[in-house]
């Protein structure tokens, strides 16, 4: 793979990050970089796909309780 074209501010960055890191490559500070990315994207998409389930569970449990209590459910007064 060839070069990749960086700034000079990314530049100072990469090696902040590199050395803050104790990573010796900036291929290493790339592959951790990666990584890093890999995991925060995966992390989004089960959230996501978490927020959708319990969105859908939602919507089946309001319809359920519709069907079940038709009349809505009585209550009783309280007096005091």
């Amino acid at each position: 793979m060839g070069a990749i074209a960086v700034s000079p501010q990314e530049e100072r960055q990469i090696e902040r990050l590199r050395k803050e890191l104790k990573i010796t490559t900036k291929s290493g500070l790339i592959r951790a970089a990666l990584k890093a990315l890999d995991k925060k994207t995966e992390d989004e998409r089960l959230r996501r796909e978490i927020q959708e389930s319990v969105r859908r569970c939602a919507d089946a449990d309001r319809q359920e309780n519709r069907e079940i209590f038709p009349a809505g459910v009585a209550r009783r007064a309280v007096k005091g």
